[in-house]
């Protein structure tokens, strides 16, 4: 059993086997091989838009959160070989005298053929309510999914928040493995801040990244491997 926090498996065994040792940090500087996940399609649905702008904290309101954050996350996924959709790319996406209708967007995502369906909120409640939390609908596909993305995230932030079910329209009809990533609370002046920064922002979508990751290369270990996995001791964050 790895310890909590999970691990991207596939990129550590990669630099091992190439003889690197990089930090994460510095790994991020670097592009990525491109062949991890070359071929899949990620779905990134930054939520609300148009004149539903979603949760208010002191600075800014949830859709503009949801869409900085989202387009970070597009940027990991490509440099790791995958097509990314998005619902949305830009503010005037969703004009803000209409809605950003639900129903019609779920078609539309569903037509998409995607791999994962990550969609991408800010939490509201009280103000020292704060920690990212990873939700799914049903299915052990997206269970895992959820699992892995929050463990990492738990990794990052430390929070105790733990994945939990919920009945939310986009997750109960997509057609894919799905998962809802809460971000952080929005209503949390402290954690607003930090999701404005864009270097947290950087760090948070690549936690997000590497459970995704995790989650994919669990259906691709070669066999001979599944048989005689890495020593354990190679699978321990520093």
């Amino acid at each position: 059993m790895l310890r909590r926090g999970g691990l991207w498996a596939g990129l550590l065994v990669l630099l091992v086997v190439m003889g690197f040792n990089w930090p994460l940090a510095r790994a991020q500087q670097f592009p990525m091989a491109g062949d991890l996940l070359a071929g899949r399609v990620i779905i990134i649905d930054p939520g609300h838009g148009g004149y539903d702008p979603g949760a208010h904290g002191i600075q800014a309101t949830e859709d503009r959160v949801n869409l900085e954050v989202a387009l970070v996350l597009k940027q990991w996924f490509e440099r790791a070989g995958a097509r990314v959709v998005m619902t949305r790319m830009t503010p005037r996406d969703v004009p803000k005298h209409k809605k950003y209708r639900v129903r019609a967007r779920m078609v539309w995502i569903n037509h998409s053929r995607g791999d994962v369906l990550i969609d991408i909120h800010c939490n509201s409640g009280a103000k020292s309510f704060h920690g990212p939390q990873t939700f799914y609908w049903d299915g052990a596909a997206s269970y895992h999914l959820a699992y892995d993305v929050q463990e990492e995230l738990q990794y990052f932030t430390h929070t105790r928040r733990t994945v939990t079910r919920i009945d939310q329209y986009v997750l109960r009809h997509a057609e894919m493995p799905a998962i809802n990533v809460e971000i952080g609370f929005i209503t949390n002046a402290k954690e607003e801040a930090k999701l404005l920064n864009p270097e947290y922002q950087r760090d948070l979508t690549w936690y997000i990244f590497v459970g995704t990751e995790r989650w994919f290369l669990k259906g691709r270990w070669p066999e001979n491997l599944l048989q005689t996995p890495p020593p354990t001791h190679l699978l321990i964050r520093d």
